[in-house]
């Protein structure tokens, strides 16, 4: 589910709108497992990264380790391996997605700016993920996003996410899943 109000941004009327738009086709291919649909959302050179969280004393410093990622995936690393674990021709060796997860996105306050680079938009948003495996209880998180969408004549494609995740201890069944 997507939540479009506008909070902030450089961005004109209809590059939010066209933004929004992407969104909330991304997060329906996603909540669906369509992973056929989603992958060619992804620029080429797509990565796609999640930021060790830790807490710390100092407000000052940053609740995230530099250099240090629970998961650093590339477009082909999504679609050559996290993608191909639903094929029919191998969903019977991925034990870990029978039955499948229900996962929910639910993607608010996005503020959409220009990068400064011909074609390319800087979003950031806030995502409430919620996951139930088989009959466990529901597992929520709440992250923030910074992506960077490249203008594909009518449409967006996605050069790079990262997922900076407000738990320092991921609660998730697993973290095989985009954010």
């Amino acid at each position: 589910m997507l939540s479009a109000e506008r909070i902030d941004g450089a961005a004109d009327d209809a590059t939010f709108a066209n933004v929004s738009r992407f969104y909330g086709r991304e997060t329906a291919l996603l909540d669906a497992h369509d992973y056929a649909r989603w992958i060619p959302l992804l620029e080429p050179e797509f990565v796609y990264r999640i930021p060790v969280t830790v807490t710390r004393d100092d407000p000052s410093q940053s609740p995230f380790v530099a250099g240090a990622y629970l998961l650093d995936e590339s477009r082909d690393s999504l679609a050559n391996l996290w993608a191909r674990r639903l094929e029919p021709d191998h969903i019977d060796f991925s034990w870990g997605e029978v039955p499948l997860q229900r996962v929910r996105r639910f993607v608010s306050v996005l503020s959409v700016a220009d990068t400064g680079r011909a074609d390319e938009v800087s979003v950031t948003s806030n995502v409430l993920v919620t996951v139930v495996h088989q009959s466990d209880p529901v597992v929520m998180t709440a992250a923030g996003r910074h992506d960077i969408l490249r203008r594909r004549g009518d449409s967006w494609g996605l050069v790079e996410r990262t997922v900076h995740l407000d738990e320092s201890v991921v609660r998730l069944p697993h973290l095989r899943m985009v954010i």
